[in-house]
């Protein structure tokens, strides 16, 4: 398979493969160090990073590796169901090309590694020390100065203000230096483990980003908002404070992510802390209110434009400035994913062993280069228009070619001129359960329906492993809000996504289907618009770009 890159394509492949093993063990870890309410969870974070880049560059020890990895880490970090997201991506970015830097210093060897990790991990504390003072204002320096001399007075210390950063910044570069070595243990040669030996389970995907409301000219007004708050430092306190609060409200009024933001407590408490201690050192009571305001609305703002910035027409415009080869490498990514997390030892293991574990991913990461993205075919149209009645005929259509279809299709049920509800058909088997009915009632509800479990529960069992593999397509009849929001046949979708095997067909209402070509970074390489596409033609799209 890689003979068909060229060079250039298969360093991104590669980088596509060592990100995603970052971001993989970010989620495994970090998962681990939160449930666990382990300190310095962050910086162990950035040292698995470090250790990943390192292994990977071992690996292949090739220029331009290292910051491509990181910025596709920093892509996939998207997914993650955390409200802040901007901040870590720069982060993440910046570390890779901290780490392309040392080694381009000094060379792909230990000298070069230490330098790579120490550069990588600095960064992790200056993207603290600078996102610190871009929350809370210029302030936030007076404040350290001020607490660095009532703390030298008390323990009767003298010195300047510079050496307690500069003993921090020299500690996280040893901490990096450790890193590295972690990673140069990790890629001590040995055999290459086939990827079907290392998954133990299945991976059950994310429930992920419910569905998002977004807008270009909303994107640049909260890019102004962030702008003028950050230099509103002047402005009356009255008129700062309020227009803060307002800001941040109606950001969360009216985006997920913010709203998620406005529970977590502790993130609020340590903020109304910061500004009392900041009141207290400054000994001016207003300044701490004002970078109080300044923090809360900040933090809110930067969750909005995060979420605006999965719009759809952010991807393709980026798409246009950047070229095709940075999104086919995410969309590989995001396709190795599952497989990688499957494979990942668990967190306490990584936490305890980080060599041993990070060594048995980094030999499996040879099977990852290869694995292949499933292609799929997307019907799409109005309601009532169609699409269910030309996903059966395509699967008639495929049985007659001598091949069996799997899947499921929803068989629309009515009651004079009206729906009444649907039935689902496993493709595979020919077996018909009632789906979804019309009228109260049922434990899963989309719309005026109501869902049977053991429609669902059939829904399921049609894409069995087995049905699956024998299949010469399959269909998933269809993706709504429902699996907008995780439910549904979400799961299904996306442990498809994640494997080989035979391409999909996948059913979307028209005024849905840039929300789910977003939700699962979907490239089809074709789509039938309903009425008026022909089965037999639409099976022949299919089956030749498979």
């Amino acid at each position: 398979m890689t003979g068909s890159f060229t060079a250039k394509a298969l360093l991104w492949r590669k980088a596509a493969v060592i990100g995603s093993l970052w971001a993989a063990s970010e989620i495994v870890l970090g998962s681990f160090l939160k449930n666990a309410h382990i300190p310095f969870a962050g910086l162990l974070l950035t040292g698995i990073g470090v250790a990943v880049l390192v292994a990977g560059h071992r690996l292949w020890p090739e220029r331009g590796l290292l910051w491509r990895a990181g910025l596709v880490c920093a892509a996939m970090k998207s997914i993650s169901p955390s409200a802040v997201l901007l901040s870590p991506m720069v982060a993440i970015f910046a570390e890779g090309v901290c780490a392309e830097l040392g080694v381009l210093l000094l060379g792909g060897n230990p000298a070069g590694y230490a330098l790579a990790g120490g550069l990588a991990m600095n960064w992790g504390l200056l993207h603290k020390i600078g996102k610190l003072y871009l929350v809370y204002g210029p302030e936030s320096l007076a404040v350290y100065a001020r607490g660095l001399e009532k703390l030298r007075a008390w323990l009767g210390s003298p010195g300047g203000v510079w050496e307690p950063l500069a003993a921090l910044l020299a500690l996280y570069f040893l901490a990096g230096v450790l890193a590295a070595f972690i990673g140069l243990r990790a890629a001590a040669p040995g055999e290459t483990v086939p990827l079907k030996d290392a998954l133990g389970h299945v991976f059950k995907p994310r429930t992920g980003e419910p569905a998002g409301y977004y807008s270009g000219f909303f994107l640049l007004l909260h890019l102004a908002a962030v702008t003028g708050l950050m230099v509103s430092g002047k402005a009356p306190l009255a008129a700062a404070a309020g227009l803060s609060a307002l800001y941040g409200l109606a950001c969360a009024a009216f985006y997920g992510r913010p709203a998620a933001l406005l529970g977590r407590k502790g993130l609020w408490l340590g903020l109304a802390l910061a500004s009392v201690l900041a009141g207290w050192l400054l000994g001016d009571w207003a300044s701490g209110l004002r970078m109080a305001a300044r923090a809360f609305a900040l933090t809110l703002g930067f969750a909005a434009i995060a979420q605006e910035l999965l719009n759809p027409a952010v991807r393709r415009a980026l798409e246009r400035a950047l070229g095709r080869a940075f999104f086919d490498t995410l969309e590989y990514a995001f396709a190795s994913l599952p497989l990688v997390l499957a494979s990942l030892p668990a967190g306490r293991d990584m936490l305890l062993r980080p060599a041993a574990s990070l060594r048995t991913v980094i030999a499996r990461a040879p099977c990852l280069l290869e694995h292949p993205r499933r292609r799929a075919g997307v019907i799409t149209g109005g309601r009532g228009a169609g699409k269910s009645t030309l996903a059966a005929a395509m699967a008639a259509a495929l049985e007659r070619r001598g091949l069996k279809p799997a899947g499921i299709v929803a068989l629309g049920l009515w009651d004079k001129d009206e729906r009444a509800g649907f039935d689902l058909a496993d493709l595979f088997s020919g077996s018909r359960t009632p789906l979804a009915r019309r009228g109260p009632g049922g434990a899963v509800r989309a719309g005026p329906f109501r869902f049977e479990a053991a429609g669902l529960a059939a829904g399921a069992a049609a894409f069995a492993p087995e049905k699956v593999s024998a299949a010469g397509a399959v269909f998933i009849d269809e993706l709504g809000p429902l699996e907008l929001e995780g439910g549904g046949w979400a799961a299904q979708l996306g442990g498809l996504l994640g494997t080989d095997g035979p391409p999909l067909v996948l059913v979307v209402r028209e005024e849905l289907l840039e929300k789910v070509l977003a939700r699962w970074r979907l490239k089809p390489s074709a789509v039938w618009r309903v009425p008026g596409a022909d089965p037999e033609k639409a099976l022949d799209d299919l089956l030749s770009a498979a």
